[in-house]
């Protein structure tokens, strides 16, 4: 969350989000004592501890924030097994109603109102700084992991609770700092000293506690649902496993089966019984559904994105309040920009155009125009500056005109990692559009959005042999080549948390028979767009392009990629394969976990802050067409899959030889420059030279042999680098054009799963081990020169799901570990 906080005076704070309720007027505020906070005059030199037992005795004796109450919170986790949630927030607010269960000293996420965190009075554990009016985020290293504490409180906050945004309290020694958090970034106030100015404080907390839940934060959208409600009841009644559940291996239906009409998939309400965790809310949740709404009822998220900055997204097995059905429901903050579509009108086309291995559309909408707030207060803080002439306007490009390769304005000079406006790097994707954001903004705006979908997959992962493995994949480079000549509309987000498993009941005409086959369900396309439009303009749709870093090609990772084309999505494909391939199945790999790490979480970082793509994946596919495990030794399966890398290799690797060849020929010819001219005299020689005789050898220091020279060795170095750009044979062109189309790579697949050589037990489970630590750092420090380093590994709790789309500007951090 670099550069993701504003700052905000405090006055203008309250003003913005502790209005005054229109049945309070300025007389009705308290008196408060002039030593309320007497005890902590001595803050400065306290322990944590100390300062928090004296900070809840002043507010809560006092009736400092009415009828909530603080109560310590850093005693004892959430749960005692487990790395989720045993981070402890020191403290919190809690409405009064639910103050006597609060005296066992456990966070109690879900009842949280405003936490509160507090740290000794010391410059260094004050996350952020004053001192810079351009930048509110501190810069040394521990101040930086204060920082990142808090944002996972509140990270913790939005995936327990249904939020919009959360307020938080910070106190450092005898100073505070109100926070407000949403999915766009933090706006923070001053640090103001509350022992030597305690009104300020007080007005906080008393106009804190006349706002409504709403006004604090929480989703009005969102309905708890507690224990002795009926709904509560009824979720519990649908968790309960029955004798008609079907199993879900691949098999035929039984007569019984046959007559029992509609079932339910056991590992569906498996899932749901698992969301039920006591410690975790039930809600009853909205969705809208055309003029009307719809009502879904859910417990613990099977899948959670990480981060507090971003979409956000939630995943659960919903039980539908109508139809009594589960199915999925995905709710997550999407990026609101003009033209940029909703997931669900996306999804409805392709349904509509009867696309197969596609989720089927049953509702979804914005919720209640609930947007992020933070990019607005930036954006009135930072008034654009004049346009200029070096800044090409919005000026609408006839498609004719215009190609979704092509820049239509020339790309800047690499910016260095301190340059304060930093372009990403779809600014010069032509393809995308834009009319309502500002390109030097850091913050991206986000609206709410839910979008339910009937059916309920499995992860990829869960996958039995390589040849069902293959099929899966397959049924979805299906899908998205449907989507792509029927719909018009392109992924872009193809990764393996989006390539998943659905058991679909079929009938076989041929035997008579109803049989579950394990089919694949291309999912997620929230990132989707149209291939091509009818207009285009010179800026992109939203600021950062996204994408899950571990499965784009080595184009996409590029340090000035160009539009989403077939090619990067069908080289994404084989990517699934081969993680999921190395990671489950036999194969001569021994280094499954180093493997991973270094071809798919690996990236290269030069020294103007750019990520690109990793060393290992770049070689695979533009050097030399082949994956090692090890120096000369090329990564082998010893089935079919083998036939699956012998055939796509060679032509991702020509498909780069021709990109590379074209794009140089495009470029410009560098010549030498000319000659300076020397001053001459009123004869015409230069003042430095005497004039050369007729007749006379040319002196060997002259200027004019000199510049002979130098025009000579620059000739000598054109022709040199011309002779070294060989073109690309015609060979190499006719495999690049193989995987410039879907039809290839669906015909070697298909191909490879009628080969002889299969066995149902080539999958061998899950070969990282867990305790397994990555064995570089997540970044290079300050001043190393550019190298192909490795993100750290960070622990994942999604249960279904092993990725998540990750969005990722171009002078960011790379995205999260695979090996999840």
């Amino acid at each position: 969350m670099a550069n993701k906080a504003v700052r905000m005076e405090a006055e203008e704070f309250m003003a913005t989000y502790f209005p005054l309720p229109p049945s309070v007027g300025e007389e009705d505020r308290p008196q408060w004592p002039s030593d309320v906070f007497g005890e902590l005059v001595e803050g400065g030199a306290l322990l944590e501890a100390e300062i928090m037992s004296r900070f809840i005795q002043a507010v809560n004796e006092n009736k400092l924030a009415g009828d909530l109450l603080m109560a310590c919170s850093s005693e004892k986790p959430e749960m005692e097994e487990g790395d989720e949630f045993r981070q402890k927030i020191d403290a919190a607010f809690f409405k009064e109603d639910n103050f006597p269960l609060l005296h066992d000293g456990r966070p109690r996420w879900a009842d949280q109102v405003v936490p509160v965190e507090f740290k000794r009075h010391e410059t260094n554990k004050d996350p952020f700084d004053d001192r810079d009016e351009d930048r509110t985020d501190a810069d040394s290293i521990e101040r930086k992991k204060v920082r990142g504490q808090v944002i996972t409180y509140a990270e913790y906050i939005f995936r327990v609770q249904h939020r919009t945004a959360l307020f938080m309290l910070l106190v450092i020694g005898r100073n505070f700092r109100f926070l407000r958090w949403d999915r766009s970034g933090t706006i923070v106030t001053r640090a103001i000293d509350y022992v030597s100015e305690p009104d300020v404080l007080c007005e906080f907390l008393w106009r804190m506690s006349l706002q409504s839940d709403e006004a604090l934060g929480v989703d009005p959208s969102a309905t708890r649902v507690l224990p002795g409600d009926a709904d509560y009841a009824e979720m519990d009644d649908a968790a309960v496993e029955l004798e008609s559940d079907l199993a879900t291996e691949e098999r035929v239906f039984t007569a019984a089966e046959v007559q029992a009409g509609v079932q339910v998939f056991k590992y569906v309400r498996q899932c749901f019984r698992q969301s039920l965790q006591p410690e975790w809310p039930r809600y009853r949740v909205e969705v809208p559904d055309g003029a009307g709404t719809r009502h879904f009822l859910v417990g613990r998220p099977v899948f959670y994105a990480h981060g507090m900055v971003g979409r956000g997204t939630r995943g659960y097995v919903a039980l539908d309040c109508i139809s009594k059905r589960f199915v999925w429901l995905k709710d997550a903050w999407r990026v609101h920009y003009d033209l940029v579509d909703q997931e669900g009108s996306i999804l409805g086309l392709l349904n509509e155009k009867k696309i197969a291995n596609v989720p089927t559309l049953l509702c979804h909408g914005d919720i209640r125009n609930q947007t992020t707030d933070t990019p607005r207060v930036w954006e009135e803080k930072h008034p654009p500056e004049p346009v200029t002439a070096a800044v090409p306007p919005l000026v609408p490009i006839p498609a004719s005109q215009s190609s979704s390769c092509t820049l239509v304005a020339p790309p800047p000079p690499p910016l260095s990692s301190s340059t304060s406006r930093k372009r990403t790097r779809t600014e010069f994707d032509s393809e995308d559009t834009a009319l309502n954001f500002r390109e030097e903004s850091p913050l991206r705006h986000h609206m709410h959005y839910r979008i339910v979908e009937r059916e309920v997959a499995m992860p990829l992962s869960e996958f039995q042999t390589g040849r069902q493995l293959v099929s899966v994949v397959l049924d979805c480079i299906v899908a998205h080549w449907e989507a792509h000549k029927e719909a018009n509309i392109m992924h872009r987000d193809v990764s393996g948390g989006n390539v998943l498993i659905y058991p679909k009941v079929e009938y076989v005409p041929e035997t008579n028979e109803m049989r579950i086959t394990w089919t694949g369900l291309l999912a997620d396309w929230e990132m989707s767009k149209p291939v091509s439009e009818k207009v285009e303009f010179l800026r992109p749709r939203q600021p950062p392009r996204t994408g899950t870093w571990q499965f784009l090609s080595a184009a996409m990772l590029s340090r000035y990629p160009g539009a989403v084309e077939i090619a990067d999505e069908l080289e994404a494909f084989f990517y699934v394969i081969l993680y999921h391939g190395v990671r489950y199945l036999k194969s001569n790999c021994e280094e499954h976990a180093f493997f991973l790490e270094g071809f798919f979480d690996a990236y290269t970082w030069g020294k103007d802050g750019v990520y690109t793509c990793g060393a290992a994946k770049a070689n695979a596919v533009k050097k030399f067409g082949v994956i090692e495990v090890q120096t000369d030794v090329p990564l082998t399966f010893d089935s079919p899959l083998d036939c699956v890398l012998d055939s796509l290799l060679p032509s991702f690797k020509a498909r780069y030889a021709v990109l590379k060849y074209d794009e140089e020929i495009k470029k410009p010819k560098p010549t030498p420059k000319a000659p300076v001219i020397a001053s001459r005299d009123k004869n015409g020689f230069t003042s430095s030279h005497q004039p050369h005789m007729a007749g006379q050898p040319l002196p060997t220091n002259s200027a004019h042999q000199k510049r002979r020279r130098v025009a000579e060795k620059s000739s000598s170095v054109i022709r040199k680098r011309a002779s070294a750009l060989v073109p690309p044979t015609p060979e190499e062109r006719r495999d690049a054009n193989l995987v410039g189309s879907h039809e290839y790579m669906i015909e070697v697949l298909e191909e490879v799963l009628d080969m002889d050589g299969w066995t149902d037990d080539d999958k061998v489970g899950d070969q990282v081990p867990n305790d397994y630590q990555p064995n570089y750092p997540i970044a290079p420090g300050e001043g190393a020169a550019e190298s192909t380093v490795k993100r750290r590994r960070e622990a994942s709790s999604a249960r279904l799901t092993a990725y998540h789309p990750y969005s990722f500007p171009l002078l960011a951090q790379p995205p999260k570990s695979a090996l999840t």
